[in-house]
């Protein structure tokens, strides 16, 4: 394992150093950018954020009648990007310039798993045709690359479309035409709260995670003084309130907030106030360069030893490279699915497999990105079989409300996918991470969150037992 671990790392620190030697004197936004992604939790959140500049004017709209209510019944029985050989599914990534080599892997991640179930035969006989749209990692282009897919190429559904500030800017557009919008690679809380028939949540959202990080800070250290660092955006204020949430009831008080703008890469003065301070734990919601700052400053410049947690955006070996692993050693973070260097696992075995055949050009061993996207693939196609052989947009958003008990491949001690009307979250049980001897290595118990804890599985429609099977019971199945 340790060695599958040394070849992820070394790929990872090559993607990296490579983007940023493209990256040359490009602005520190980009730089931000790019590293959010490349750090994210594997499978994920992993991740998945962006600068949220943008964000205030799009966000202070409530999410839109639709919330909570069903889908026009035009909408519902619309068989848009199907025929009975080809079901035409969209996203949109960066396929071009500085941030395509971080954010890319994971489309490509999915499309390999699409690949894969083709060359079993598709879903009821339809293959899956998976168009990315090349956004740049910029809203302006995400506008016009996702109203191409759906007005020109008349895609069915869009899956995982990448960043917050990027799907901002195209959020209302597909929940106003009944676009289904899929498994977001983003955190925002207000992708699933209030939940909106036809959009769900891939990565957990950062309330939750504040509230699992802020839960274990109050049993770890009783009576703290919490200091709390925050980028100055949406991503802060929602880790934030889920800290809050997660410290209620307990002893731990917050005592200092030090925030950063999403452009400023030294946080050495902020560290330097919480140390002034006198907290006794750092809690962090950062990018990974002001991450890396935070932990440096504190471990080299200033000599302290305070417990620092972290969200899982930073819970990746490219943290522990730019901060250093002796300055990283003890930091905590946390994740929700199974990593790609733990071999040991047969989900993650078996996304291996379907990378080394599918990977669409690309070399080396799979990496927490690709098998993100892999994941994310494996819930479409699984709602796609659960749809049923006539497939519309409805039925296929009724089998996405309707996931119980559902094993992933790489969700074993994770619990299951479960989801209902009223739940529109997959990923909601988490782990506890800490660096060790240079590694992020888990810790502790899993522990859940799951909104729809109780559910019955819906009976397969006629076919399902003759589609290719995923999830966790699913062998690797050879194809020509």
């Amino acid at each position: 394992m340790d060695s599958v671990r040394y070849r992820l790392a070394v790929r990872e620190r090559v993607l990296a150093l490579a983007v940023l030697t493209e990256l040359g004197g490009e602005s520190m936004t980009s730089i931000k950018k790019l590293f959010w992604f490349l750090s994210g939790v594997a499978l994920l959140s992993t991740a998945l954020l962006t600068m949220s500049c943008g964000e205030d004017k799009e966000s202070t709209s409530t999410p839109g009648a639709a919330a909570n209510a069903p889908m026009l019944t035009a909408q519902a029985g619309d068989r848009t990007g199907v025929t009975d050989t080809e079901i035409k599914l969209g996203t949109h990534y960066p396929l071009s310039g500085s941030p395509a080599a971080a954010y890319g892997p994971i489309a490509y991640g999915m499309k390999a798993f699409f690949d894969y179930i083709n060359a079993q035969g598709g879903v009821y006989g339809r293959k899956m045709t998976l168009i990315i749209g090349d956004d740049h990692y910029n809203p302006p282009d995400t506008a016009e690359v996702v109203r191409k897919l759906v007005e020109q190429d008349k895609v069915f559904a869009m899956i995982s479309g990448l960043g917050e500030e990027t799907h901002n800017a195209v959020w209302k557009y597909l929940e106003e035409k009944g676009i289904p919008d899929m498994y977001l690679s983003t955190g925002l809380d207000k992708w699933a709260n209030p939940v909106v028939k036809s959009r769900f949540a891939g990565n957990p959202d950062y309330v939750a995670e504040g509230t699992f990080l802020g839960q274990y800070i109050a049993k770890a250290y009783p009576g703290a003084k919490l200091g709390l660092l925050l980028q100055g955006d949406q991503l802060g204020q929602d880790g934030e309130k889920g800290l809050r949430k997660g410290i209620e009831g307990s002893d731990v008080e917050i005592t200092a907030v030090e925030t950063y703008d999403a452009i400023q890469s030294d946080v050495t003065s902020q560290v330097q106030r919480l140390k002034s301070d006198g907290v006794d734990v750092v809690a962090a919601f950062a990018m990974p360069p002001q991450g890396a700052s935070m932990v440096k400053a504190a471990r080299e410049t200033m000599n302290w030893d305070v417990p620092i947690v972290v969200s899982g955006i930073l819970c990746t070996d490219l943290f522990i490279m730019l901060a250093g692993a002796e300055n990283a050693e003890g930091v905590i973070s946390f994740t929700f699915g199974r990593q790609a260097y733990e071999p040991q696992i047969p989900g993650v075995q078996k996304y291996e497999k379907i990378w080394e055949k599918f990977q669409n050009g690309a070399t080396g061993p799979m990496n927490n990105f690709e098998l993100y996207g892999m994941s994310i693939a494996e819930a479409t196609v699984w709602d796609l079989e659960m749809a049923g052989q006539d497939l519309t947009r409805g039925s296929f958003l009724d089998a996405a409300e309707s996931m119980c008990k559902v094993a992933s491949s790489t969700g074993d001690g994770f619990g299951t996918w479960n989801t209902s009307p009223t739940d529109h979250k997959i990923n909601e049980t988490f782990i506890i991470n800490k660096v060790e001897n240079g590694g992020w290595v888990p810790v502790g118990d899993h522990i859940s969150f799951e909104s729809t804890p109780n559910c019955t599985p819906k009976t397969p429609p006629p076919g399902f037992e003759d589609q290719p099977k995923v999830g966790a019971d699913a062998e690797f199945v050879e194809t020509p």
